[in-house]
């Protein structure tokens, strides 16, 4: 006679407990995986943004002018494109407003637009879900609706 009592190996429910703890590690890697990837986007546009911020506030010598991707060989950085208006001249100080928008028929996921306003010290909300107003100062992107406070 054969003793099933001696029998060993897992049971359904150990199984499932295992399957269990592998979904929920798996959503963390992908929730993970996005958000490293909406900064890695957002960096980039805002690197786009720096430069052509440069180019407006330093054209003819500090005079100022309006530029935009095209000035750096770019149509558009994942979706979105990046134009800087250029405001008065004080003191020799080019002052304007960078503006990233969708590019004509893209799409940006809404976390790129967060990571683009929590990069630059906004709190996340000062973009809304088609574009994005900053101004440059001393050197850092800042958003427009962006007020620090002590």
């Amino acid at each position: 006679m054969t003793n099933l009592k001696s029998q060993s190996g897992r049971s359904m429910v150990e199984m499932l407990g295992v399957l269990a703890i592998i979904g929920v590690l798996s959503i963390g890697g992908i929730a993970g995986y996005t958000m490293a990837m909406n900064r890695y986007k957002a960096n980039e546009i805002l690197a786009a943004a720096s430069q052509v911020a440069v180019i407006g506030q330093t054209a003819d010598m500090g005079n100022g002018r309006d530029a935009s991707l095209s000035d750096v060989g770019l149509a558009d950085v994942h979706g979105v494109t990046v134009s800087y208006k250029n405001a008065a001249v004080e003191d020799g100080d080019a002052a304007g407003t960078i503006t990233l928008g969708t590019a004509t028929g893209k799409t940006v996921n809404e976390g790129v637009w967060t990571a683009i306003s929590s990069i630059v010290g906004g709190d996340g909300d000062d973009c809304s879900a088609t574009q994005c107003k900053m101004t440059m100062t001393d050197g850092r992107l800042k958003p427009v609706a962006y007020t620090k406070s002590n």
